[in-house]
């Protein structure tokens, strides 16, 4: 019993620390419904009249596009040719420089709901986070100056919630990336933060953040071989260790001292076989004449004859 006990106790720890899935956290939520109405821009004779822009501060990080073309931009807002200007000097600062704009090190990582929270103060700024892509397509510029023909639209779901997308535009994907209105792909994004930008999405107008990268970092999930379980087969060699030490130890027990059998006679003729025997009255002749003999000896010892 207690060799048993012990390997029940084994296997149920084993159970609850390997086995058993962590609980689930909620991710947070966040409200991207459009508050105020958005005026149709195809309207013909819609007329719109958008405050002064605030004027940027000087900023210590760098940025990609100057700081007059970044005031231009506005967030909650469809594309404006407003935003042309800083939305093309970001394009050219990703382009001239590619290693440089891949580089993670210099880029804070954040969150959705960060970027989503505090727009103003990360636009036009280096930042990095992880995500799914669920969606990628190529979509065409507008006309330019800098022969940009086009770029490719993801939608990413980012890590650790929301269940909110992030779009970022890619100026190239890698070899071999998957495309389509249905993926799903791990990535790490490093770009430019632009704007909190306003999308028709199924139900209503919504807001997401927007970003501008050179192409996503693909980390691609390598599929699971018997070699990546190792986990599970430690924990399989030590239940099978533990058995066989339990059944040897139980097999020794049992056993005891070991004791020398006795032999038994097959035959007693055999046995009998170099006994001389001899009947009572041999054995009366044979202590008489004994006797006699130990009479007629003569003494020996102290006395002379």
């Amino acid at each position: 019993m207690p060799p048993a006990l012990v390997v029940l106790l084994l296997v149920s720890w084993l159970e609850r620390t390997y086995l058993n899935p962590p609980p689930a956290v909620d991710a947070p939520q966040v409200d991207t419904v459009v508050k105020e109405h958005l005026i149709e821009r195809s309207v013909a004779d819609a007329v719109v009249i958008e405050a002064d822009p605030e004027p940027f501060v000087e900023v210590s990080e760098e940025v990609g596009a100057s700081l007059r073309a970044l005031e231009q931009v506005r967030d909650d807002t469809v594309f404006r040719s407003g935003d042309d200007e800083a939305w093309f000097q970001i394009w050219m600062t990703l382009r001239s420089g590619k290693e440089a704009a891949l580089d993670r090190s210099k880029a804070r990582e954040v969150s959705f709901i960060e970027l989503f929270g505090q727009p103003r103060s990360f636009r036009g700024k280096r930042v990095t986070f992880r995500g799914t892509v669920r969606r990628l397509q190529r979509v065409e510029a507008p006309a330019n100056q800098y022969n940009i023909d086009g770029y490719w639209q993801a939608w990413i779901a980012p890590q650790g919630g929301p269940d909110s997308p992030i779009v970022v535009y890619f100026l190239e994907i890698p070899e071999n990336f998957p495309t389509g209105m249905k993926i799903e792909e791990p990535v790490r994004v490093v770009g430019y933060f632009f704007k909190r930008w306003a999308y028709a999405a199924a139900d209503t107008i919504r807001l997401t953040p927007l970003v501008m990268a050179v192409e996503p970092i693909w980390e691609p999930v390598l599929p699971l071989t018997p070699s990546h379980n190792s986990l599970s087969t430690s924990a399989l060699v030590m239940m099978a260790g533990v058995v066989i030490l339990t059944f040897w130890g139980i097999r020794w027990a049992n056993q005891g001292p070991r004791k020398t059998p006795r032999k038994e006679p097959a035959c007693l003729a055999t046995t009998l076989a170099n006994v001389e025997l001899f009947s009572p009255t041999d054995s009366l002749r044979r202590l008489s004449e004994a006797d006699k003999r130990v009479e007629s000896d003569p003494p020996q010892g102290l006395f002379p004859p």
